[in-house]
C-alpha cells in the first residue's frame, strides 16, 4: 500500500554541507546518465535520498532492478564525498522497498536516509571521483596489470560477489561480436526505442546536463540521427555488417572482458551491489583502467541465455569489457543533486 507524506521545509541554514556533499554526489553515474537521485535534507545532520520515478527505465529495466542497484553506487559517492569533506556518513535504507512494485510515473519515492555522524580526517577522493568515466574509445593492445586484476576481485569478493575476468581472444571476440548484435536487435524493440530517445542528445557535449551525448558515446551526430529516425535499418543484412564491423573498431585492443557474479534481486542485495559496483569502479580508476558496461547483453534475452550457457553461470548481472585507454570524453552531470524545494513523497511498501 502506498502512502503520501509530507516532508518538511527544511530552513536554509542546514544546507550547508549537503550543498558540497552533493555536488560530488552528482558525479554518481547511472544507467543512461539519467540521474535519478536526490538529496532532501532534514536538518544539517540528516537528509533523506529519494529517486524520481520520472528519471527511471521502467520499459527497459522491468523490475528497476538496475536503476535501483545505481542507488549503492550514489551512496557510495556520498560516503566518498562524506571523506572528502572530513565527515563520516551512515546511509540507512528505507523499509520494505519492492523494486519492481515502484511504477512508471512522476514524483519522488524515499530510498533511505542518510546521516552525518561526525568528523574524522579528510581524504582526497575529488581527483578519482572527477577521473571516473566510461569509455567507448578504442584500449591500448596490452593487459591491466595483475596486481590490479587481483584488487578488482578481492573488492568483488568482500561483498559477497565474484569478479572473473578472461582474456582468451576468442572469448573476447565472442563477447565483443554479441555485445554488436544485441545492441542491432534492440533497434526491433518499438517500446525501449521510444524510451532511449527521451534520453539522447545530438548536440555539442555540454558542461550541465544528462542523458547519452555523441561525445561520450564516440558516436557521431549523424549516425546517431540515423539511429533513431530508422533503427530498422541497420538490421538490413549489408548495413548491419557494415555497422557491425564499424563498432567493432570502437573496440579495437579489447584484451579483456569479465562478468560479475553474485545476489541481485532483494533491495539491500542491490544497495550492496552497487556499492561494491563503484569501489570496483574507482579502483579501476586509480589503477588507469577504463570500463565500459554491456548492458545490452543483459537485456536482450537471447544473448544473456548464451551467457550464462558460454561462462556456466545463472547469477551473472554485470558483463563489461576493460583495460587501458585514452581519457575519454566526460559525460555532463546536472548541477546539482540537492533538492531545494518542499515536496510530496511517496513511500513504496
Amino acid at each position: 500500500m502506498n502512502a503520501r507524506v509530507r516532508i518538511a521545509a527544511c530552513p536554509v541554514a542546514c544546507v550547508g554541507p549537503w550543498q558540497q556533499l552533493a555536488e560530488l554526489a552528482r558525479l554518481a553515474p547511472t544507467p543512461h546518465n539519467t540521474q535519478p537521485f536526490r538529496i532532501r535534507p532534514l536538518s544539517a545532520r540528516v537528509a533523506q535520498i529519494v529517486i524520481l520515478r520520472e528519471r527511471m527505465l521502467p520499459v527497459e529495466d522491468t523490475d528497476n532492478l538496475y536503476v535501483l542497484s545505481s542507488f549503492g553506487i550514489f551512496a557510495e559517492t556520498l560516503a566518498c564525498a562524506g571523506r572528502h569533506l572530513g565527515l563520516t556518513l551512515a546511509t540507512t535504507l528505507a523499509e520494505a522497498i519492492e523494486p519492481a512494485a515502484i511504477g512508471p510515473g512522476a514524483g519522488p519515492v524515499v530510498l533511505g536516509c542518510v546521516e552525518i555522524e561526525g568528523r574524522c580526517a579528510a581524504e582526497e577522493h575529488r581527483t578519482v571521483l572527477e577521473a571516473r568515466r566510461t569509455s567507448r574509445l578504442p584500449y591500448e593492445d596490452r593487459r591491466v596489470d595483475s596486481r590490479a586484476l587481483d584488487e578488482f576481485t578481492c573488492i568483488a569478493a568482500s561483498h559477497g560477489h565474484r569478479f572473473e575476468s578472461f582474456t582468451d581472444p576468442a572469448v573476447v571476440q565472442d563477447v565483443l561480436r554479441r555485445n554488436v548484435r544485441a545492441l542491432l536487435e534492440n533497434n526491433r524493440k518499438t517500446a525501449e526505442l521510444a524510451e532511449l530517445r527521451r534520453w539522447i542528445r545530438i548536440a555539442d557535449t555540454p558542461a550541465i546536463g544528462d542523458g547519452l551525448w555523441p561525445g561520450p558515446m564516440n558516436q557521431p551526430r549523424w549516425e546517431m540521427r540515423l539511429a533513431l529516425k530508422f533503427p530498422r535499418l541497420f538490421l538490413l543484412p549489408g548495413i548491419s555488417s557494415l555497422a557491425t564491423a564499424k563498432y567493432l573498431r570502437t573496440q579495437a585492443g579489447t584484451r579483456h572482458v569479465a562478468i560479475i557474479r553474485g545476489p541481485f534481486e532483494s533491495w539491500p542485495d542491490l544497495v550492496v551491489a552497487g556499492r561494491m559496483l563503484m569501489q570496483l569502479w574507482l579502483s579501476m580508476t586509480r589503477h588507469g583502467v577504463y570500463m565500459l558496461p554491456f548492458g545490452s547483453m543483459i537485456t536482450n534475452s537471447d544473448c544473456n541465455r548464451h551467457l550464462r550457457e558460454a561462462f556456466g553461470a545463472d547469477d551473472i548481472w554485470f558483463i563489461l569489457r576493460f583495460g587501458y585507454s585514452p581519457v575519454p570524453p566526460k559525460a555532463p552531470r546536472l548541477a546539482s543533486v540537492l533538492w531545494g524545494d518542499d515536496v510530496e513523497s511517496t513511500p513504496v511498501g
